[in-house]
């Protein structure tokens, strides 16, 4: 059998029906079209620039759909952007869009033609079984009786059956029996027509949700290379790499530079779901660039647009727990220093603060510096203040007349800082070399200073001109020794009794000069002219020209004594020079005699153990034991060969002793 080829209800071939008259007056097929939609022999024209175009299209289109009407040679692309597109440009508003050939009634029979779509992965997508299709017809089949008198069978009636006749679907049928099955968007139509033309039953997905798309965070984007530190290794000046230094860990910035900018975050663009309501993508993270900005920054919008500048000269400093960069004055790290974060550092900035542990084999050098975890390396300070925030355990601390506060413990360190002022609580195995030192607890320790003060010194070795310490024992049958650094006068000695010596030679010399010159002075002859001299400068005498070529006669024949007394004046003037400069001299050897051997004290207000107290000498110009390394401490001060006198054994009480009394 023949299947008949499918076809739509034919529109009459009259005029399009108009979209004028009232709903009553429709007829099948018909549908009350609104102001922004035309309808004529070439199709359906939609304006385009309608306000709330997508709201009023969506009520056009469900009144079509709904009305059992469909669009005849619909034209899917532009029904879609109709209904979901953007805007028009300015040129296109004014156009309208043609949408369909025409409007027709949906056949009953047809409709029923078409089954429900099953939504699959959560509504993303929905599958359509195509399959053969048939129409059911009710036709009437004539009855026929026994054979008339002509031989032929008589009718006798009619009777209705029901015949099935195959058919086609259609893809304008489709779209509106998917539109009444809530099926709106995303329909694919390539895949549905080309179902419909195999006529062989298969399950295609005939739309897909359109998921949004994503907007980009706001972001920054870097300015400068100054934001990145160097580290690869330094290279020495001879020329050799050295692996445990890193060339540039801490970049350094000009006021104004700029180091960031702003990259605006881009919003996501909309998704639709199958039944055509939007999906809107998540709003991309903001930020304010105020929040990125620490001191030494501010942040600076124009035309090109937000940038973070640097404020001052300085060094970078970017805090990973608060995100903010700082232009600082001090260099500050929180990485700790060791061979994977930083090398050794030799710091060129006045401040260093450092946040993380220092480790053992690696060293800072630098100037004012302060860290506030445990130091395990070596620190250098070339005269600044340091501040060890917490422990100084096996490390080493070497610093010049700066300054030098341990908060935490020191343990088995190295401390040498000739000149500086020393403060610590707890200290134990460690040796100091120090300029005051000020401790609270100090346990087999090796220590020198021009000035000690301990609250507690337990199996220590002690040498300083001024000692006091409160509390003082032994442990484990070490004793504490106690060298109380008493001037070694010899050298000065020697050098006061050369100046005495040196005085006792000028003041006969200028005894000598000055009686050669009182001869000279006591002449009769130079005597007179002197005398007569000093009248006639003071305007005394006034000289007749006989007696001013008699005076002239008389200063030739005294000018060679003349002479001699003004040599012998000079060599008196230097004498006399020579003579204060030396009793300055041994003025001053005195003063510093006196005051050398004022400054050394010596106190132990409480003994409660085994404790020492001897007298070394030591030169009053130079640092006690200035000569001695501070690993070498404790060999040299328990070396009795610089015991000068013993002035202290005991277990128990105290001691104390004070410069003799000046004799007068």
């Amino acid at each position: 059998m023949v299947t008949p080829k499918e076809t739509h209800p034919a529109v009459p071939a009259t005029a399009p029906r108009s979209s004028k008259g009232t709903v009553a007056s429709l007829s099948a097929g018909e549908v009350l079209l609104p102001d922004f939609v035309r309808r004529d022999a070439d199709g359906v024209f939609v304006q385009p620039d309608v306000p709330g175009r997508a709201v009023q299209m969506q009520r056009f289109v469900d009144r079509v759909f709904g009305s059992g009407s469909l669009f005849v040679g619909l034209d899917c692309d532009a029904l879609a952007m109709l209904l979901y597109g953007a805007e028009l440009a300015p040129a296109e508003r004014g156009k309208p869009v043609r949408i369909a050939a025409g409007i027709e009634a949906f056949d009953q029979e047809r409709r029923e033609l078409y089954k429900s779509p099953k939504p699959v992965d959560g509504g993303a997508r929905v599958e359509y079984l195509f399959a053969p299709v048939w129409l059911e017809r009710s036709v009437e089949v004539p009855i026929f009786g026994d054979n008339g008198e002509n031989g032929q069978p008589l009718l006798t009636g009619y009777e209705k059956q029901l015949r099935q006749t195959p058919t086609r679907l259609n893809l304008d049928e489709f779209v509106a029996a998917m539109w009444l099955c809530g099926v709106r968007s995303g329909i694919d139509v390539g895949a549905v027509r080309a179902a419909i033309d195999s006529a062989q039953g298969e399950r295609v997905d005939i739309a897909r949700r359109s998921d949004p798309q994503p907007g980009t965070d706001a972001t920054v984007r870097e300015q400068t290379l100054a934001l990145h530190r160097d580290d690869s290794p330094a290279i020495l000046p001879s020329g050799k790499i050295d692996l445990g230094q890193f060339k540039n860990h801490f970049p350094q910035v000009a006021e104004g530079t700029r180091l960031l900018q702003k990259m605006p975050r881009r919003l996501g663009l909309p998704g639709r779901d199958i039944d055509g309501a939007v999906l809107e993508p998540e709003l991309p993270r903001d930020f304010e660039l105020e929040d990125l900005a620490g001191p030494g920054t501010r942040v600076e919008r124009n035309a090109k647009g937000e940038f973070l500048l640097a404020a001052r000269d300085g060094f970078l400093n970017i805090d990973k727990s608060s995100q903010q960069i700082s232009v600082t004055e001090k260099i500050v790290n929180r990485e700790g220093v060791s061979q994977r974060t930083t090398g050794n550092l030799f710091l060129v900035g006045e401040h260093y603060e450092e946040h993380g542990e220092v480790q053992e084999h690696r060293s800072v050098e630098g100037h004012h510096m302060k860290f506030r975890a445990d130091v395990f390396g070596g620190i250098v300070s070339h005269g600044g203040d340091l501040h060890l925030c917490a422990n100084l355990a096996g490390g080493s601390v070497r610093n010049q007349n700066g300054s030098l506060r341990i908060d935490g413990r020191a343990s088995r360190a190295v401390i040498d800082a000739r000149g500086c002022e020393v403060q610590a609580a707890y200290v134990e195995s460690s040796s100091i070399v120090a300029g005051k030192l000020k401790l609270g607890r100090a346990i087999a320790c090796d220590i020198v200073a021009e000035e000690v003060e301990i609250d507690e010194a337990i199996a220590c070795s002690i040498a300083a001109r001024r000692i006091h310490i409160l509390r003082a024992g032994s442990r484990r049958e070490v004793d504490t020794l106690v060298s109380l650094c008493l001037p070694d006068f010899s050298a000065l000695d020697k050098q006061r009794d050369e100046a005495k010596q040196a005085v006792a030679e000028l003041q006969a010399r200028l005894r000598e000069r000055q009686a050669g010159l009182d001869a000279l002075l006591a002449l009769p002859e130079l005597r007179n002219y002197l005398a007569a001299e000093q009248r006639i400068r003071a305007g005394g005498v006034a000289l007749s020209p006989t007696q001013e070529a008699q005076w002239r006669q008389a200063t030739q024949r005294v000018a060679r004594p003349l002479q001699e007394i003004q040599f012998q004046r000079k060599q008196l003037e230097a004498a006399q020079a020579a003579l204060a400069e030396r009793e300055a001299q041994l003025a001053a050897l005195d003063t510093q005699r006196e005051q050398a051997g004022s400054v050394s004290a010596c106190a132990v207000d409480q003994v409660v153990g085994s404790v020492a107290v001897q007298a070394i000498s030591v030169p009053p110009e130079l640092p006690v034991l200035a000569e001695v390394e501070p690993k070498k401490l404790r060999h040299v001060l328990r070396d009795p060969r610089l015991v000068k006198s013993r002035l202290f054994h005991g277990e128990s009480g105290r001691y104390t002793w004070t410069p003799p009394a000046k004799e007068t």
